[in-house]
């Protein structure tokens, strides 16, 4: 696995003068130094809000003293009547939103704050409701939050707490200059990297609001203007060499115009998805911008395992069509030559749906298009439950897929 970038943002939470300018110039210009020697491709970004609420968001730089002037600039004029906590998160959130489209990397957030937030729950909720949608990007938030004397318990403890929890990042309380500098110092040896939207990570839980965010986020495949003489990237042929269907006409990303079969890039996106089954990088040369395909497309599972990829919403569709008593299936023109030259080296593709004579409420599916392996399908709760058959199950098409 190639390493990743890490871009990381400042976000200065001061209302107070616990915390000296120049000391905080000196940590953050030490940490970008000191970063920069490992996280050679990472960028490194500001954020201050002034007075009136505005926010001064420097982004993408790498030199430390761009940073440093930054803050230097915009010291006096900061906000110091109330913390604007949430604000500056949402305000980094929706950029990283934005940024990971294009390019898949890690974000760390650092907060230096002082002051206790105050914002309501209904704040509060939408804040955590963004979180679940970003961390797994994956992002990850630390938290230095400067004490007065002997203040240890602040009213937003909880929250700051679950922040750091939920995204793998830590948080420390420190009364001194000297604890800020020790503790920057241990951030930039912070290796906290966990495989979450990064190649074959875990199967993870998600909610149908939070896939409808990152399938806004992703872009589909466009036809072709012209598809004369074109070749997929990934077989480098312009007939599929798996389904031999002439009119499986390589689909384009707009980004870099690498073209894929559309067999060809579902198996793909099986082995090689961001954690949610339709959705992936292009595999295209010097790009990585964010794709998908139908979700209808994929069915991701290995053992016995609770499908909870997309959670309800992809369970529920499913079901749906695994309990129809004839679902209509698109047959794959696969000829009795062509699976003994694939026998070997096959490609999974489009998932297809047999039946078994099993009891009523068990059903049996094909994973990965026609040599895919079986999986006995049950409803336990509310839950779609897979187990892989482990003995030889014969495999009868329905008549209605004999020929196209």
């Amino acid at each position: 696995m190639r390493r990743l970038k890490e871009d990381i943002y400042f976000y200065l939470d001061l209302t107070k003068d616990l915390l000296k300018k120049k000391e905080i110039i000196k940590a953050i210009k030490y940490y970008i130094e000191e970063k920069n020697k490992i996280n050679i491709k990472g960028h490194y970004s500001i954020l201050i809000f002034q007075e009136e609420g505005n926010p001064i968001f420097i982004t993408d730089k790498k030199d430390a003293n761009i940073i440093a002037n930054s803050i230097e600039e915009n010291w006096k004029f900061r906000l110091k009547k109330q913390s604007y906590f949430e604000n500056g998160l949402f305000y980094i959130f929706s950029y990283i939103a934005e940024t990971v489209r294009k390019k898949s990397k890690y974000n760390r957030i650092i907060i230096i704050t002082d002051t206790p937030s105050d914002l309501s729950e209904d704040y509060q909720e939408a804040l955590f409701n963004l979180v679940s949608k970003i961390k797994n990007f994956p992002t990850f938030i630390d938290i230095i939050r400067i004490s007065e004397g002997d203040t240890r318990f602040f009213s937003d403890d909880v929250k700051l707490n679950m922040l750091a929890a939920d995204t793998k990042g830590s948080i420390v309380y420190i009364q001194d200059r000297k604890e800020f500098s020790d503790r920057i110092k241990k951030l930039v040896k912070s290796k906290q990297f966990i495989s979450t939207f990064v190649d074959k990570p875990d199967i993870i839980k998600i909610s149908k609001e939070d896939y409808v965010f990152y399938n806004h986020l992703a872009k589909s495949l466009k036809k072709p203007e012209d598809a004369q003489g074109l070749k997929c990237y990934l077989c480098n042929e312009e007939v599929c060499p798996i389904c031999t269907d002439v009119y499986d006409i390589p689909l384009i990303c707009e980004d870099c115009n690498s073209s894929f079969h559309h067999c060809c890039i579902t198996n793909h996106v099986i082995n090689h998805n961001v954690g949610i089954p339709n959705i992936f990088r292009c595999p295209g040369p010097s790009c990585d911008v964010l794709l998908k395909i139908d979700e209808d497309e994929i069915i991701e599972v290995s053992g016995e395992v609770e499908v909870s990829s997309v959670k309800d919403y992809m369970a529920k569709e499913v079901l749906q069509k695994i309990t129809k008593e004839r679902p209509k299936v698109k047959p794959l023109p696969v000829s009795t030559q062509m699976i003994e030259q694939t026998k070997d080296k096959r490609i999974d593709t489009v998932p297809v749906t047999s039946y078994s004579t099993a009891e009523k409420n068990n059903k049996t599916v094909r994973v990965g298009g026609f040599f895919g392996k079986m999986y006995t399908v049950k409803k336990v709760s509310d839950k779609i439950v897979y187990e892989k058959l482990t003995k030889a199950t014969s495999f009868k098409p329905n008549n209605d897929m004999s020929e196209k």
